[in-house]
């Protein structure tokens, strides 16, 4: 998986320009484009199978491609973690852009060939033909699009996207007075365009597709955050400027798990909203479908803890290893400016399923 260190520079960031304090002089100092995108599409992006749309994107608007990938890798490691003590945590679920098997039509995992010849990999290769339209592919859709969404509107934001640089109608660079809203639609547009597959939409797979797509761009509108700056003598609020940015994109990822858990069954009369994930058949058992040996079920210290290992580790049992880790506590602010901390020993028990296959693979 690429680095997604580039988009968590791009939070900072994002959360430093935003803020209502302003910097000497009215004005907001703009980081420098990273390099990352001014070096073009990568040959991945550039003959991308996936979407005709990456391809001639990535020839025109190079730098709108990189931040959406970004937005998304960022988006799929926030997912992961979010579900890492669910049964299904996201974490093999691959970028959109990639094509990956989760959402690939008769798409699978392992090698057809390979199967016709062995009886175990037989097994793997059918349970990991996985069609469109289960409810994992449905978070998958929509939090790719909206990741991309975010990944382009925050870049635009920092001014890295000529495309949607941020000018009043009186040409002044509006940096200097706050923010700018119109970056936030262009990354929605953009998102669209790159990964709406053209044509009409003839199948029921394609229209929850679409659906789930535009969800996951509804997503980024329906957690907007409206920001103000005043301008005035001596910091007085005589003239305010106001404009909408995006949320943290760990708090898109929130708003989106918690509708994947109240995805809804899709039928030809079925009546959902707009904003609901939907898919079109019930998934497969994890617990026939992959091996879960050395996955971390569970973890604990002296006050807290999380994880099922009887649920996540299928019945198979699980380990136990005990930590002793050293962590900052106690820490207070000395005058004028230093931050004094304790160092203390903190202990912590993980708990990481036994190597049982799958109950469908044993023979």
């Amino acid at each position: 998986m690429r680095t997604t260190a580039l988009f968590t520079f791009f939070v900072l960031l994002f959360e430093l320009t935003s803020s209502e304090n302003e910097a000497p002089l009215g004005k907001v100092v703009q980081p420098p484009k990273p390099n990352i995108l001014k070096q073009g599409c990568p040959s991945d992006l550039l003959h991308s199978r996936a979407l005709r749309s990456i391809q001639l994107a990535c020839r025109s608007h190079p730098s709108t491609v990189i931040s959406a990938f970004e937005g998304i890798q960022e988006g799929l490691a926030h997912c992961a973690n979010r579900l890492r003590f669910q049964q299904w945590d996201c974490s093999e679920a691959g970028n959109i852009m990639h094509d990956p098997p989760l959402l690939r039509s008769g798409g699978c995992l392992f090698n057809g060939a390979q199967a016709a010849r062995d009886p175990f990999q037989e097994v793997l290769f059918r349970y990991s033909s996985i069609p469109l339209g289960f409810r994992e592919s449905s978070l998958i859709w929509a939090l790719s699009s909206a990741s991309a969404a975010w990944g382009v509107a925050t870049a635009c934001a920092q001014g890295w996207i000529d495309d949607c640089a941020c000018n009043n109608h009186l040409g002044q660079n509006e940096y200097e007075f706050g923010g700018c809203t119109h970056g936030v639609q262009h990354g929605i547009t953009a998102s669209r365009k790159l990964l709406t597959k053209v044509g009409a939409v003839s199948s029921l797979l394609r229209k929850v597709e679409k659906h789930n797509l535009k969800a996951g761009r509804l997503a980024v509108k329906k957690t907007l955050i409206s920001s103000c700056k005043c301008h005035g003598v001596s910091g007085s609020c005589q003239q305010k400027t106001c404009w909408k940015r995006t949320a943290t994109l760990e708090h898109i990822t929130d708003y989106l798990v918690e509708k994947y858990a109240r995805a809804k069954l899709y039928t030809d009369d079925s009546v959902v909203k707009t904003t609901d994930l939907i898919y079109l058949e019930a998934s497969p058992d994890v617990c026939n479908t992959k091996s879960v040996a050395g996955r971390v079920c569970a973890w604990r210290n002296e006050t807290h803890t999380q994880g099922d290992c009887d649920r996540l580790c299928c019945g198979n049992g699980f380990s136990i290893r005990h930590e002793v880790v050293r962590v900052k506590c106690d820490c207070e602010f000395v005058w004028c400016c230093n931050l004094v901390c304790k160092d203390c020993i903190q202990h912590r028990w993980i708990s990481t399923c036994n190597g049982t296959p799958p109950k469908s693979l044993i023979f």
